[in-house]
C-alpha cells in the first residue's frame, strides 16, 4: 500500500496496537501500512536519550522511508499518572532540559512540531502558580525551537480520562497561544484533538470553526473508547469538511487505542485515511 502524494496523515505510533514494541519494528508497521508520516509521545526512556538511542531511530526512519513530523516532549512518568511538567515550579529546571533535548532531536530528524503535555494539577501549589510556570516554559520552549524553524503545541486534555490534568478547557489553552504571540513569539498554537473535545461534551466542528486561526495540529480518535476513527459516534466526514472550509493547512494525527474485543491495526487507520482524504500540501 502507497501513500498519496499530498497525503496529510500521520499515524502515532505510541498507542496500542503498537505500543510495546521496539521503535524500528512500529516504525516498519507504519510504513507497512502506506504511511509516510508518524507521530510519537517522547520515544525515548529518558528525558536525555544516548546517542546510540537516537541513531537508532534515525536510522529506523530512514531506512522505513518515514518522516517524524510530531513529538511529545518528556511527560514524565505516563505510567504512574504524570501527564507532564510544564506546570511544574518546582520542576522548572528539569522541564527546560527535557525541552532543550527534545528540540535539538526534532531539528535532527526534521521534526516540526512539538507537543509539550501541561500537567497534572499540585494539591500543594496554587494554580495560578502552576500555569505562570507553564507559560513561561512555553515561552522558553517557543524561543529555542524558532531557530530550528520548530512549532510547540498547546493541548486540552479531557478531564473525565485526566481527573487530574490543570489544562481542560480549549478557549484556555487558545487563551495562553494568542498571550505568547502578544510576548512576540509566533511559533505556538493550538493541538486540538478531536476525541478529547468529544470528551468534553463540545462538537469539535464548532470547535475548528471557533479556534481555525490557532490550530496547527490536529489528532483524530474515535468515542467511546478513544478507537481507531471510523468506528465509533463521531461524523469524520463531517470533521473533515469543516477542516477544508476553515483552509486548515497542517497535518492529521491518527492517535487512538484498539475497543474492548477487537484489535485496530495500522491498516485500519490507513483505510480510513483513504476514506477521508484531505490532500495538499501541508505548510511546513
Amino acid at each position: 500500500m502507497t501513500t498519496a502524494a499530498g497525503d496529510r496523515y500521520a499515524l502515532n505510533i505510541s498507542l496500542p496496537p503498537l505500543r510495546g514494541q521496539p521503535l524500528a519494528p512500529r516504525i516498519v508497521a507504519a510504513a507497512a501500512a502506506g504511511f509516510s508520516l508518524v507521530e510519537t509521545w517522547w520515544p525515548f526512556p529518558t528525558e536525555h536519550p544516548s546517542p546510540s538511542q537516537t541513531e537508532e531511530l534515525r536510522t529506523a526512519l530512514t531506512n522505513a522511508g518515514t518522516r517524524l513530523v510530531c513529538m511529545n516532549i518528556d511527560a514524565g512518568d505516563y505510567a504512574s499518572g504524570e501527564r507532564g511538567i510544564l506546570s511544574d515550579p518546582r520542576r522548572q529546571r528539569a522541564c527546560q532540559s527535557s525541552i532543550l533535548a527534545a528540540v535539538q532531536f526534532a531539528s535532527e530528524v526534521g521534526c516540526h512540531l512539538l507537543n509539550l503535555p501541561y500537567g497534572n494539577r499540585l494539591p500543594d501549589m496554587s494554580e495560578d502558580e502552576q500555569h505562570q510556570t507553564a507559560f513561561d516554559n512555553l515561552l522558553f520552549a517557543a524561543r529555542q525551537a524558532h531557530s530550528h524553524g520548530i512549532t510547540v503545541l498547546v493541548e486540552a486534555l479531557n478531564p473525565l480520562d485526566n481527573p487530574g490534568y490543570l489544562l481542560t478547557d480549549l478557549g484556555m489553552a487558545a487563551d495562553i497561544v494568542h498571550r505568547t504571540h502578544q510576548r512576540g513569539t509566533h511559533n505556538t498554537g493550538l493541538l486540538l484533538d478531536v476525541y478529547h473535545i468529544a470528551r468534553m461534551g463540545q462538537d469539535p466542528v464548532q470547535a475548528i470553526e471557533r479556534y481555525a486561526k490557532s490550530l496547527r495540529h490536529v489528532q483524530f480518535a474515535d468515542t467511546p473508547g478513544r478507537s481507531c476513527p471510523g468506528t465509533g459516534d463521531l461524523d469524520f466526514a463531517r470533521v473533515v469538511a469543516a477542516l477544508r472550509d476553515v483552509a486548515y493547512d497542517g497535518l492529521i494525527g491518527l492517535e487512538f487505542d484498539s475497543r474492548p474485543g477487537h484489535h485496530d491495526t495500522p491498516a485500519d487507520a490507513r483505510s480510513f485515511a483513504a476514506r477521508h482524504p484531505l490532500v495538499g500540501d501541508p505548510v511546513g
